[in-house]
This record gives C-alpha cells, structure tokens and sequence, in this order.
C-alpha cells in the first residue's frame, strides 16, 4: 500500500464515523493531517469544542483517552484492512490541555497478522508541546468490508 492509498483508506474509515452523526466517535471530528505508508505514521487534528471540556477548562482526560483510541484504531484497520479492537491502551498525561487545538502524532512499531502495536503523542497545534503520550495494542478481527457495513 501506498501513501495515498493509505490516506484513501483512513478518509473512508473516517466518514464511515462521520456518517454515525449520533455516536461517540463521529462527534471527535478528527481529520486526517498528513500520513506515511513507508514510515507508518499517521497525523490528525482535534478541534477543542465546549462538550469535550472539563470543570477547569481542559479536555477532560476521558476524551483525550478516546482520541488516542479512536485515532489509532482508525490507522491500525486501514494498515491491516481489517476490524480492530482495542486489546490495551495506555495514555499519561503530561500538561493540561487548554488550548484550542491539538495534533495527535501516531505511529505504528509492529503491524503484525494478528496484532498491531502503536505509539503516539498529543501536541498542542500552536506551541507544538508535548501534552500527553500513549501507547497501545489492536487485535484484528474481521475484514473491514463487513465490518463497516453501515
């Protein structure tokens, strides 16, 4: 597979989500900012909306939680064209996150049969500070055609 082919890949599992207006992973919005076959990379953007806040201000941990989840889940079913589901997931966060807008840096360390490994980092989209990293595992499961199936 190729760059654009992967990017082909990642936009369509993204409007499948977009297409499911009313669940979880359709409201992060995340769009898709640069990826890389060769180096098995993948960069998207997260726009800071009201409902993703916390009491002080900052995106509540449980949603940083997800866009790592969700950002990577979406790389790993199109590097292996298949169904994936989270088998661990890791995040440690580093700085609050109170800014407006934020880069989620992933990439992929093993991209096996059965499991795929990944590393990534959230930056903060104007300072470019480090502001969480996350480390997680994706079983594959079923091919993608059935599995997204709307």
């Amino acid at each position: 597979m190729n760059d654009r082919e992967f990017a082909d890949e990642i936009e369509e599992i993204i409007e499948q989500n977009r297409l499911q207006a009313e669940r979880f992973n359709s409201r992060l919005n995340l769009k898709l900012q640069g990826c890389s076959m060769e180096r098995k990379t993948v960069t998207y953007a997260f726009e800071v909306k009201e409902w993703c806040l916390n009491p002080y201000g900052g995106i509540h941990g449980g949603v940083i939680c997800s866009l790592f989840d969700t950002g990577m889940g979406i790389g790993a079913a199109a590097v292996s064209q298949r169904m994936v589901s989270t088998a661990d997931l890791s995040v440690s966060y580093l700085k609050p996150m109170n800014g407006k807008s934020y880069l989620f840096s992933i990439e992929y360390t093993h991209i096996g049969k059965r499991m795929i490994r990944c590393t990534g980092r959230a930056l903060d989209a104007e300072s470019r500070a480090v502001c969480a990293t996350a480390m997680a595992s994706f079983v594959t499961t079923e091919s993608r055609a059935k599995g997204l199936q709307v």
